[in-house]
Parts: structure tokens; C-alpha cells; sequence
């Protein structure tokens, strides 16, 4: 029997972690399974063939975008010649929607049925996305309830799965409420998956923690470097800073020492909310990407763990207003015993919202549904 074949596109380090889990669950259901497509080191390690990696994919805001335009052009063409000779049974197409979009609709010419799993966020952006979305995807694969619901209303096949947050972390989460503990204090710096939002970030997040530290407010703190950037890019805005480490280790394993973090804007906040660490905000771009993104976002806030609480439950400072001034003042805030607390309880929301664990699963389940089907 000829094996059944997946295109799969996660071009960003969450997209990753999250398509390797259901890529595990089909590899149990069908271990003759063959994947291929834009993956990072945890697609790789389940043995997916990598066209392109995530780390060629890492392009933030709309310069970023013109900048490396031919290359991205080149990944589009490739994929879709991959596919017209391939001919995979399904395509899955993970979040990184000014990518994925586009390449729906090349892919939609040859048949085969289109599953887009993490929705772009219409709500929060262009609504308009919806009709090309309907017009070319087969099976939409959402997060959140209320996702289901908008993409339902506007006549697009869609199905709630929860997030796969949950499935990564609920085993690990604490019995109690973490208290600060004077001299012992610790902060993490979590500058992004990219490397141009660690040149963007780290330098200020550092110099933050460089002045926690004199006033005695820190004891310690951790720059949490992901596995696909060097460690030189982090260790070069360091001088003789011995209070400050470089740690390359899963979150899930440095968030329960923490009494708060410094945090780019992403799915990190995410995390950071379900252990229910007290998280500033920060996020920089370039101007134009700025300005179009003011222009277009119908959302008061950014920060994912925000939005998902559907309040404000933690800071953002965007743009200019990431000044290590204002970030030093909102840190100290937050490393307040009685205020760190009242943030812990506030952050409990996020459990909440993010459902029962087994998305992943769900997931797995929908997309052997329709490989069985072709």
C-alpha cells in the first residue's frame, strides 16, 4: 500500500512544537506516514523531511518582508512544486498567515484538501482574510471557542480543538501559588524567538535587570535562549554581569523559579500566563510595520495572554514606550509581594480559557479523518 503523504507548513518555533505533537499522533495511527515541508528541530527529530527550516523563516514586520522578498518567493515555488510532484494526500498549513494564505490559494489549483490549524487572528486584524480563507481552505482547526464561532458565522468549516498549551504543560503545573521570597528573587528575560527580536529587545531587558539588581530588588536572572540562535547573539550584550545567566532549556522548566519575567510579545505570554508568572510586555518593530499594524488592529492589546483573558492581566509597553525607565518602574511594581500575588490570582483566568487538555490529539484526529478519506 503506498504510504500517505503529508505537506505540512509550520515556518515559526511555536508552529513547530505544536505540529510535532500531532505529527506524533499520526506517526502511532500510521507509522509509515511520510511528512514533509517547513519544520524546525522538533518536526526534524521526528524524522520529517525539511525543505526549509524555521530559521530561514524568522521575518519580523513588513521590512523584514520586503528585505527578503526573493527568498520568500523561492520557499512559495518550491512547496508548491514539491506538492504538484508528491501529490500528498493533505496539506496542513500551521499559523504564519501572510505566508500560508498566499500559498493556499496556489495549492487549492491541485486538489488536495487544505487543513489550516491555528488560526490567523481575524478578529484582532483583517477580517477580510475570512473570504479567502473560506474560499480556500477545507478544514479550519481552532484554539479558541469563540474562533469557532466567527468562522462559522461566516460559513467556513471549522472546528475547536483547545490549545495545545495544555497537553505540553498541565502535567506540570504547581500545587500552590508561588511567594516571594527576599533574597532569593528572580526574574526572567524572555526576548523572542527570532534573532531580530533579540537584537531588538535583549539590550534593554538586560540594562532593566542590571538596575533591579544595584537597587537590591533581584537577586538573580535568567536570559532564556531558544535552541535555533547563537549563543553569541545573547552573550555579546552581557559585560561582567554574574547575577545574569544564559539558560537553553524548555520554559515549562525555568517558569516555576521565576517571580516575574520581562517577555516579547508572542506566544510566550501565553505560557508565562498558565504558570501564572507576573509578565511585563515588550515588543518592538519597525516604524512602517508599526504604523500599519495601528492602522489595522481593532484590538485594544496585543499581548496574546491579554487577549485570551479577554482583560488587561499583565503590561505592555510597544514600540517607544519600552524605555528601560518605564520598564524598571512597572518590574518593581511587580516584584511587590502583596501586587506579585494579586497578579498570580488575576493570571488563573488563563487555565480557564484554555480548556481541558488532548487538543493535540483532537487534531491528530481530525487530520487521519481526512487522509482515511483520501
Amino acid at each position: 500500500m503506498t504510504p500517505k503523504k503529508i505537506l505540512l507548513v509550520a515556518a515559526e518555533v511555536s508552529g513547530d512544537d505544536h505540529a510535532a505533537e500531532v505529527g506524533r499522533f499520526l506517526q502511532k495511527k500510521i507509522p509509515t506516514i511520510k511528512i514533509s515541508g517547513i519544520g524546525g528541530d522538533q518536526l526534524a527529530g521526528l524524522g520529517m523531511n525539511i525543505l526549509f527550516h524555521v530559521r530561514q523563516m524568522a521575518f519580523l514586520g513588513v521590512g523584514e518582508v520586503i528585505k527578503h522578498l526573493p527568498f520568500i518567493l523561492k520557499v512559495h515555488k518550491t512547496l508548491v512544486s514539491h506538492a504538484e510532484t508528491e501529490k500528498p494526500n493533505c496539506i496542513i498549513l500551521v499559523d504564519y498567515p501572510g505566508f500560508n494564505l498566499r500559498l493556499a490559494k496556489s495549492l487549492k489549483k491541485l486538489n488536495i484538501p487544505i487543513i489550516y490549524y491555528i488560526s490567523p487572528q481575524l478578529w484582532a486584524w483583517n477580517s477580510g482574510r475570512v473570504k479567502k480563507i473560506k474560499k480556500y481552505v477545507d478544514q479550519m482547526i481552532v484554539l479558541f471557542p469563540f474562533e469557532e464561532k466567527f468562522y462559522k458565522e461566516n460559513g467556513v468549516n471549522a472546528k475547536y480543538v483547545g490549545h495545545p498549551l495544555v497537553d505540553h504543560h498541565h502535567t506540570f503545573l504547581p500545587d500552590s501559588i508561588k511567594q516571594i521570597k527576599k533574597g532569593f528573587v528572580k526574574i526572567g528575560l524572555l526576548p523572542g524567538s527570532r534573532k531580530q527580536e533579540v537584537t531588538s529587545l535583549l539590550n534593554r531587558m538586560i540594562e532593566t535587570a542590571r538596575s533591579l539588581y544595584k537597587q537590591n530588588i533581584i537577586n538573580e536572572a535568567e536570559i532564556v535562549k531558544v535552541d535555533h540562535l547563537e549563543k553569541e547573539l545573547y552573550s555579546t550584550q552581557l559585560n561582567d554581569d554574574d547575577f545574569i545567566k544564559i539558560v537553553q532549556k524548555p520554559l515549562k522548566d525555568c517558569l516555576l523559579e521565576y517571580d516575574a519575567v520581562i517577555v516579547a510579545s508572542g506566544t510566550a505570554t501565553l505560557e508565562c500566563g498558565y504558570y501564572g508568572v507576573p509578565m511585563l510586555i515588550v515588543y518592538q518593530v519597525n516604524p512602517l510595520t508599526f504604523i500599519l499594524g495601528r492602522l489595522l488592529v481593532k484590538i485594544k492589546n496585543i499581548g496574546l495572554v491579554n487577549i485570551v483573558a479577554e482583560k488587561q492581566v499583565a503590561v505592555e509597553l510597544i514600540q517607544d514606550d519600552f524605555s528601560v525607565h518605564r520598564a524598571i518602574r512597572e518590574m518593581k511594581i511587580l516584584l511587590d509581594e502583596n501586587e506579585n500575588q494579586k497578579v498570580r490570582n488575576n493570571l488563573l483566568v488563563i487555565r480557564e480559557k484554555l480548556g481541558e487538555p488532548g487538543a493535540s490529539k483532537r487534531t491528530g484526529q481530525i487530520v487521519l479523518d481526512m487522509l482515511n478519506k483520501n
